[in-house]
């Protein structure tokens, strides 16, 4: 019994050993890579700069392109938890303006306030040219999953009427991206002002601007929406009209399938069916 306690607490001190070992690998080749950028670093002055052996960075480290990939996905993960925080049910939950405001400040702010990270955006922008695996890296593990959730959401909300959830996603996270680069990294504070509120209040009100009520959406989308009356007929198996118009327009017939669609487009643009024969008249379609 005892030599079974023995050997887990061993084997939890080996892990948290081996843990600390990482943790000084990791932060060795940061120091490395920002200070002499990706084409100057070597494995050795990373070695030196962690300050453990050339034989412990390769046993956890093939090369090192190797280790800038698992430098950049630990980077992002650590930062996608922070920012997106997995755990909390409450992240999605709320009406869309709410939810967007929340998201796009917390993006913001866990950009600017993880000056690692800018910085190595900085090293990968400069890199990209030589080594666009190490663009191509970030991308699939910091803007992917982001993109990702910000898709799935606008597709799952029907409400806001945007037509292409991806676009939208990219709008949404391309503006605040833009807006930090331009703040953060080139230092455009002075030549191009703009609060940060000022910029995610605006950004919010056109990803809701044609937001319709819930109930709306449930109606139209649920198979259970009233259809328009038809009109009746006369003996002669003609419609009787209901609506006032000029001559020209009373010439104009139509079947039961193509009336029900004037009649929903009428409610969509809150337009009379008559109104929508007129323009249709007047200006096609």
């Amino acid at each position: 019994m005892r030599n079974k306690r023995r050997e887990t607490e061993n084997s939890n001190v080996g892990r948290l050993l081996s843990t600390d070992k990482v943790n000084a690998i990791f932060a060795g080749a940061m120091q490395e890579f920002l200070a002499h950028g990706y084409a100057a670093t070597t494995m050795d002055k990373v070695t030196a700069a962690a300050g453990v052996s050339k034989t412990t960075v390769y046993s956890y480290f093939q090369d090192k392109e190797g280790l800038f990939i698992a430098l950049v996905e630990r980077l992002a993960q650590e930062n996608y938890r922070e920012a997106f925080s997995p755990q909390d049910s409450q992240l999605l939950q709320g009406e869309p303006h709410i939810v967007l405001r929340r998201l796009a400040k917390s993006i913001v702010e866990q950009i600017n306030n993880q000056r690692e990270l800018l910085n190595l955006v900085r090293l990968i922008i400069g890199e990209s040219g030589r080594f666009p695996l190490l663009a191509q890296v970030f991308v699939r593990n910091v803007d992917k999953p982001v993109l990702e959730l910000l898709s799935q959401y606008f597709a799952a909300h029907l409400e806001l009427q945007l037509p292409d959830p991806q676009v939208a996603a990219r709008i949404f996270l391309g503006t605040l991206v833009h807006f930090v680069i331009l703040q953060e990294m080139l230092h455009c504070q002075e030549i191009l002002p703009m609060e940060r509120d000022r910029l995610i209040d605006n950004l919010i009100n056109l990803m809701t601007i044609n937001q319709i009520p819930k109930n709306v959406i449930a109606d139209r989308y649920s198979g259970t929406k009233q259809k328009s009356s038809r009109r009746k007929r006369t003996a002669s198996g003609k419609f009787q009209t209901d609506y006032n118009e000029p001559k020209q327009l009373r010439s104009i017939r139509l079947t039961d399938t193509a009336w029900e669609k004037l009649a929903e487009l009428a409610t969509e643009n809150n337009l009379t069916r008559s109104e929508m024969i007129e323009i249709f008249a007047r200006k096609g379609f």
